[in-house]
């Protein structure tokens, strides 16, 4: 059986939570980048207590992610030996290069704010979680954990495109 849903461990786990005073703790002993965090936390899953395994990441990552993957399909029509970014050639390189300015000039990539659960784990359950903040805190996930568990979460369904070259961000309805 899946230990996510124990209730022995659930205690466990939020005995170990309240020692760290927070409502979730990390799964490893790295803190998160500013970009993205792993973290299990403790809510209701089809009205059954459980620990959600999460990961949690900037909607700006989204985008840059949700670009290089456009970039490496295209560039596969080109180069159908690319095999990698790590095993590229400098000709594949600059040529992945120009289509993401490309893709980037003409913004064909947009995203926006998501929470995408997947119950076929062998942990809890697992939660993606794409938002669209400067970085990740922990005043996020707290916030985040919050409002998922208390049924108020609200996303920003807003299509957004970032810029690798600017800061600023574009956002189309």
């Amino acid at each position: 059986m899946n230990e996510g849903f124990h209730p022995e461990r659930i205690a466990a786990f939020k005995q170990e939570c309240k020692r760290a005073n927070k409502s979730f703790l990390y799964v490893t002993d790295d803190l998160p980048d500013e970009d993205s965090a792993h973290f299990r936390f403790v809510g209701k899953h089809n009205g059954k207590e459980v620990i959600y395994d999460a990961f949690i990441y900037t909607l700006r990552s989204e985008y840059e992610m949700a670009v290089f993957d456009l970039a490496e399909q295209r560039l596969k029509e080109k180069f159908p030996e690319y095999i990698d970014y790590e095993h590229a050639t400098e000709d594949q390189l600059d040529y992945l290069d120009l289509l993401v300015d490309e893709i980037e000039a003409e913004e064909e990539v947009g995203v926006s704010e998501f929470v995408e659960i997947d119950e076929a784990v062998e942990f809890g359950v697992a939660i993606d979680i794409c938002l669209n903040v400067e970085k990740i805190t922990d005043e996020v996930i707290e916030k985040f954990v919050r409002q998922f568990n208390d049924g108020t979460l609200a996303l920003d369904d807003t299509i957004y495109s970032f810029s690798y070259a600017s800061e600023n961000n574009r956002s189309n309805h």
